[in-house]
């Protein structure tokens, strides 16, 4: 479970961030300790930096292994013993020691700590993570200069699933520094070279902001997926705190379609707590200059979530796509190879996608092949044509 928003005065965005891991390690950590004996957990940029909290509840590997223990009683509850791993790397020498009495708090975690660089330490992490364990890996670095190539075989392992902090702000900025230093490091960082050209030809019709996130965001994306050769890729945007500017991208990469499904759902409810806080942060900057606070706390509750209209349109998207993706009969596709595509692209749930689908038959759009005499939703033996 994730701090309180008390802890996170000056650091909303952090909160976000955190809402979102919390949201999907809790699930994630129980979905994977019901088929696998050992759990892996690994922060390559551990901290902790600014945490207020007592138990570390304010910072990310405090709250993967509060889910990694939560689990772990779960599981013996039912009688299954799950072995659960942490392996925090942290470069800085106070925060490094300040990591180590995270040790007796989770005492139903095995945990290692490395001291130094994760570009470093990614070798030997590697090697120690348990070899039957699935892992998920969180890459939350304060800066930018990551040299992907160099932690592509911990990307690679098998079992694994990963989340990585594309700090846009900074690397938008970086972007447009004409510097051979810099160009340098984003190289490393962006695979994809082709980048720069499309930065260039903009469409007229988009917006320059807009364009230059698809376009970093979506070719850091396709360095993570090759890299990792990871099957499923999805990003989610947190924003600044009191400017509608995106800080940085949280893009997470996995083989498993279970893992994008959880993945959406757990971005819905994020981003729903991101207006919540970005209206109230907004409103208490307000009120806190013009000392009325009891006024604007009254207006807070008439303020319209943007994730409302961010989310209808992307059900819409998902609508169009979903008719896109299926052929015409005689040709069909398997529902399992369908709803992940749509997620992939479309900040949707599986139960949304099965939701148009079903609307879509009803209508005589779709056919839905070997669809049971009681079966009132698409599985996974159905195949899906348009008519």
């Amino acid at each position: 479970m994730i701090g309180e928003l008390k802890h996170y005065q000056g650091r909303e965005q952090a909160y976000v961030k955190h809402f979102l891991l919390s949201e999907y390690l809790e699930s994630w950590a129980h979905k994977v300790a019901s088929t696998w004996e050992e759990v892996a957990y690994v922060d390559g940029f551990s901290g902790p930096w600014q945490h207020t909290g007592e138990a570390f509840e304010d910072t990310s590997f405090g709250i993967a292994l509060r889910a990694l223990s939560q689990a772990k009683a779960s599981w013996k509850g039912h009688g299954k013993s799950v072995k659960m791993s942490a392996f925090l790397v942290e470069k800085d020498p106070g925060a490094y020691a300040n990591l180590q009495a995270a040790k007796a708090l989770f005492p139903d975690v095995q945990m290692k700590t490395y001291p130094g660089s994760f570009i470093d330490q990614a070798p030997s992490i590697l090697r120690d993570i348990p070899p039957r364990a699935f892992a998920f890996v969180f890459i939350d670095p304060k800066g930018w200069g990551i040299d992907m190539k160099r932690i592509a075989p911990l990307l690679r392992r098998p079992h694994s699933e990963v989340v990585f902090n594309f700090m846009f702000d900074f690397i938008n900025r970086a972007a447009s520094i004409e510097s051979s230093g810099v160009a340098a490091s984003l190289d490393k960082l962006i695979l994809d070279r082709a980048w720069r050209a499309r930065l260039e030809a903009r469409p007229g019709h988009i917006a320059e902001k807009d364009h230059r996130k698809t376009v970093l965001v979506d070719a850091f994306s396709r360095t993570l997926a090759q890299l990792g050769g990871y099957t499923h890729v999805a990003e989610t945007t947190v924003l600044r705190p009191l400017k509608d500017r995106p800080l940085y991208s949280l893009v997470y990469g996995t083989r498993n379609s279970k893992g994008i499904e959880v993945f959406r759902s757990s971005q819905i409810k994020a981003l729903c707590q991101q207006d919540r806080i970005r209206g109230f942060t907004k409103l208490s900057a307000t009120a806190a200059a013009s000392d009325q606070m009891e006024i604007f706390g009254s207006l807070s509750e008439m303020a319209p979530d943007p994730s409302i209209a961010f989310l209808a349109e992307e059900e819409c998207r998902a609508k169009r796509l979903l008719l896109t993706l299926v052929p015409t009969s005689p040709a069909s596709v398997r529902w399992p190879d369908l709803w992940p595509r749509i997620l992939e692209r479309n900040v949707v749930t599986k139960t949304q996608v099965k939701q148009i689908a079903n609307e879509l038959r009803s209508d005589g759009t779709l056919i839905v092949l070997d669809w049971g005499f009681k079966q009132r939703t698409l599985g996974d033996h159905n195949r899906v044509q348009r008519s």
